[in-house]
Parts: C-alpha cells; structure tokens; sequence
C-alpha cells in the first residue's frame, strides 16, 4: 500500500486532534510559602515553625538550605484540620 502526502497530513492532523481532544487533566501546582510568609501567617516564632516540623505537625520541604511549606498545609492548620 502506498500513502501519498496528502493521506499522509491529513491522518497526522487528525491524530493530533484526537490526542489533544483526550488531553489529560492539567496539573495543579502545589504552592509553597517561606518561614517568614508562614510565621507571620499563623503568628507564631520560627523557633515553633522549628518545633512543629521536628514533631511532624506541620512538616517543611527542603529546596537546598531553605525551608517551604506547602499552602495547602497552611490552609490546613488555618481551618482547623490537622494533618
């Protein structure tokens, strides 16, 4: 069987509306705060921010030498839900 150009683009094209057509979901990023952002969020020290991590109830993530919290944590403790 031979496939002249014409029947070549046109099943391209449709194979790429048809993957963008079943686009899977988009990512939703998690967003992270600093220990500054957090302590004057929730009102407390970064020594408790410190404690808090070294209990687990609301742990940090590293990104080098720095400490993020993720916001969806935040909320968390905010509306009364801890982890």
């Amino acid at each position: 069987m031979i496939v002249d150009e014409d029947e070549l683009k046109e099943y391209v094209f449709l194979a790429i509306n048809e993957a963008l057509a079943n686009k899977i979901e988009v990512r939703d990023y998690e967003t992270h705060l600093t220990s500054k952002e957090v302590a004057k969020t929730l009102g407390v020290s970064y020594c408790t921010l410190w404690r808090w991590n070294k209990s687990g109830y609301l742990c940090h993530v590293k990104c080098g030498r720095k400490s993020f919290y993720k916001k969806s944590d935040i909320d968390k403790l905010i509306n009364g839900n801890e982890k």
